[in-house]
């Protein structure tokens, strides 16, 4: 079904309203179940036997069973539901040249590092202190040796990106632009992106990182190119998590 013509400067999208909002739902249903059944199996493991389950085991089946159930969710009651396609959240190829990835990559980076040592610095804390919840689940998978440290690496670097660009600029940043300009959309949607990560330290980065995603995917009318980018950052921070716990 093709949505009524949007007012000059709004988005004509079908991910909006109520089908944009249940899909969210769903989203978070399916991340909660996922951590329920991750509990209830520690629980059992614990009470049938004294060994404690391999934390980068665990740590991966988080990270990669939470980006699985995203899209699993968006796929069921979403695109399923609704008649629509992956073309419909963005995942199409991009109006313009990849190319341009080139500069914009290493600008956004430079420009969250830059927004965290002007927030950070003041307030006494270095960039060092920044995510030390995503720092613990990538020691984790590194501690359980090369092959956990590969797949951990193919899920940060890949899985992850892809479920999140599909939520955040395929789901949520659609749903605004229907209701809010450019500048209005982009920010509140790169916003709660930056919100939902729940790291506090690490929030100038996300915010900066956020908003410059919902820019491109914006730009480029695709959410591809913004897979590409959070995917080199992910392996980036995910390396450079590794060498700094070797180092030691």
């Amino acid at each position: 079904m093709t949505p009524p013509p949007a007012p000059p400067g709004l988005w004509t999208t079908p991910v909006r309203g109520r089908a944009a909002l249940s899909a969210l739902a769903w989203v978070l249903a399916y991340g909660a179940s996922l951590v329920v059944v991750v509990l209830l199996g520690l629980v059992t493991a614990r009470t049938l036997g004294p060994g404690r389950p391999d934390t980068a085991l665990l740590a991966l089946v988080v990270l990669a069973g939470t980006a699985v159930a995203a899209l699993l969710a968006v796929r069921i009651h979403l695109l399923r539901r609704r008649g629509l396609g992956w073309a419909d959240v963005g995942l199409r190829p991009p109006d313009r040249s990849p190319w341009h990835l080139a500069w914009q990559i290493p600008a956004v980076m430079a420009a969250g590092v830059t927004a965290s040592m002007i927030v950070l610095i003041p307030l006494g804390a270095g960039a060092e202190s920044t995510g030390d919840e995503a720092d613990a689940a990538i020691a984790d998978l590194a501690a359980g040796g090369p092959v956990f440290a590969a797949l951990g690496l193919l899920t940060v670097a890949v899985l992850i990106p892809v479920a999140e660009e599909v939520v955040f600029r395929g789901i949520v940043l659609p749903a605004l632009r229907a209701r809010l300009r450019a500048v209005a959309g982009i920010t509140l949607a790169g916003a709660v992106f930056a919100a939902v990560h729940l790291l506090p330290p690490a929030l100038p980065y996300l915010l900066v990182v956020g908003i410059s995603l919902c820019a491109m995917a914006e730009w480029y009318r695709s959410i591809v190119p913004g897979i590409v980018l959070h995917g080199v950052n992910n392996a980036i921070v995910f390396t450079g998590v590794i060498a700094a716990g070797s180092g030691q």
